[in-house]
């Protein structure tokens, strides 16, 4: 009967089993265990979102877009084409607008002209300079007519306007009207006051502006443009209803119409008259006796 192994055997035989044991370990080439097995806490079978890259913007070129347009939010507003502030001077602006379809409108430039050019005038023909202050009835036809000079710019549109001393606002008769050189308006004054409830027109003095329809009645005068134009003068008066001087009726502006003061004071300017040359005339004839 063989002896059980004694303490020593024994622990020959496990060193001889170390490198059968340090051959089955974890490689050490692959990454760590811990890394690639997790624990899961809950139950969901569910992998989590992966987060998504970032797309960073690639730099610009701030040189490149000094010559670009710029853009803007709203359409309406004008986009400056050009950054430039060198030396070079342009004879006239230049702004560029969005249209509702998304292209670019650019509007022409303003020609600029001699600065010793005379202003763009008007000159009216009708009536004419020497027909004195014409006077008009609130629900007649008036028709003007004028000629215009030292005009190098054609207007787009003109714009006609009367103007009132006592009206703080100028009545607006047409606008974006045709340029015509001779030009004429027709003014229908009945249609005009019925379409102005609010605002009549009155029995006062009115003025006549016209106008280039880009620049408006307060534009600045430039050589060769037109500027507007307020010399011409007109009244304006509304027509009374008519009264039977049968029924007692008096017009205070009519002849024969004077209150019974009036007729006395001028009674007594003729009774001091008359006491004048009788006065005078006694005092030559009683000077004339002593002669």
């Amino acid at each position: 009967m063989k002896s059980p192994l004694s303490v020593g055997q024994m622990a020959v035989a496990l060193l001889s089993l170390t490198p059968a044991v340090s051959a089955l370990a974890w490689p050490r080439w692959l990454p760590e265990l811990d890394s690639l097995v997790v624990r899961q806490d809950d139950g969901s079978s569910q992998d989590a979102e992966s987060a998504a890259p970032t797309a960073t913007n690639p730099p610009t070129n701030e040189d490149d877009e000094e010559t670009k347009a710029t853009t803007s939010r709203n359409p309406a507003d004008p986009i400056q084409t050009n950054l430039n502030t060198g030396g070079i001077s342009q004879t006239g602006t230049e702004t560029e607008r969005m249209t509702g379809n998304g292209t670019r409108t650019r509007a022409p430039k303003k020609t600029q002209f001699d600065p010793q050019a005379p202003v763009g005038g008007v000159v009216m023909v009708t009536p004419g300079v020497f027909d004195g202050t014409q006077l008009y009835k609130i629900g007649d036809y008036v028709t003007w007519g004028w000629n215009y000079t030292n005009v190098q710019a054609t207007p787009t549109a003109i714009d006609v306007y009367v103007k009132c001393s006592k009206v703080p606002q100028p009545w607006t008769l047409t606008q974006n009207m045709s340029f015509t050189d001779p030009g004429t308006y027709t003014w229908d004054t009945e249609k005009f006051q019925k379409s102005n409830v609010a605002n009549p027109l009155l029995t006062e003095q009115y003025t006549l502006v016209i106008a280039d329809a880009d620049g408006g009645i307060s534009a600045t005068p430039e050589p060769g443009y037109l500027a507007p134009y307020s010399l011409f003068f007109f009244g304006l008066y509304e027509k009374q209803e008519y009264h039977d001087n049968n029924d007692g009726y008096q017009c205070a502006s009519c002849s024969g119409a004077g209150s019974g003061m009036d007729n006395r004071a001028v009674g007594a300017a003729v009774v001091m008259s008359a006491v004048t040359v009788l006065s005078f005339t006694w005092f030559v004839s009683g000077f004339g006796a002593f002669l």
